[in-house]
């Protein structure tokens, strides 16, 4: 099994993100029923969107490292590492051993919830697995294990779909939106320290009313 992923993740490697990723969502849309030309066009935009989003990030970095380094030189701090956001950590993401697996890994979870009753949320935020790609990145870097890196991502996808079950009735009653959840990644995670949070916040007077 790890002979397979590391020849699939050489072979991922080697297209890169921008080749690779296109090739799976086209064969995804396919196998939804999708017909070619629709399913090529969803493909030829990712990877349009994938070509944009380095060209951007690198035109950051080169603006924008000068002067982060000119302010380092001039302050005498040790601040040089720039910030540019999350487009350059969705293409790391997906860019990694972890981001060539996440896709099928990531449905076939959602798809086995289903069919057993463990969840009523269809994930369809493709673009957004890179969250779990992120997470299972990380534990590949920290164990050197590819599986568990990718057990890492899967139970991360599992969660967020429990959580969006758990949170469903609240964001449709909220944005008055029937049948939609969420299962993003960073944004579902917050869910429990936030609930926390505000319970804190009910039993502090004056404040509690704002």
């Amino acid at each position: 099994m790890e002979a397979f992923f590391s020849a699939f993740q050489a072979f991922m490697s080697q297209l890169g993100a921008t080749v690779g990723l296109p090739i799976i969502i086209f064969v995804f849309g396919l196998v939804l029923g999708a017909k070619p030309g629709r399913a090529f066009r969803a493909a030829i935009t990712i990877g349009v969107a994938f070509i944009g989003i380095n060209l951007v990030v690198g035109l950051m970095w080169g603006t924008l490292g000068g002067a982060a380094q000119a302010i380092v030189d001039y302050t005498g701090t040790n601040l040089d590492v720039i910030d540019v956001g999350w487009p350059s950590a969705a293409a790391i993401a997906f860019g990694t051993q972890v981001g060539s697996f996440i896709i099928p890994v990531a449905l076939v979870v959602n798809i086995v919830m289903l069919a057993v009753g463990l969840t009523m949320t269809l994930n369809v935020d493709i673009w957004n697995f890179w969250h779990f790609a992120f997470l299972g990145s990380m534990v590949v870097v920290a164990t050197g294990n590819l599986l568990l890196g990718l057990v890492a991502a899967g139970v991360f996808a599992a969660l967020m779909l429990f959580m969006a079950d758990w949170t469903a009735k609240s964001v449709q009653k909220f944005f008055n939106l029937p049948g939609i959840s969420i299962p993003h990644g960073f944004s579902t995670a917050m869910v429990i320290p936030t609930i926390a949070l505000n319970w804190v916040i009910d039993r502090i007077p004056g404040l509690k009313n704002w």
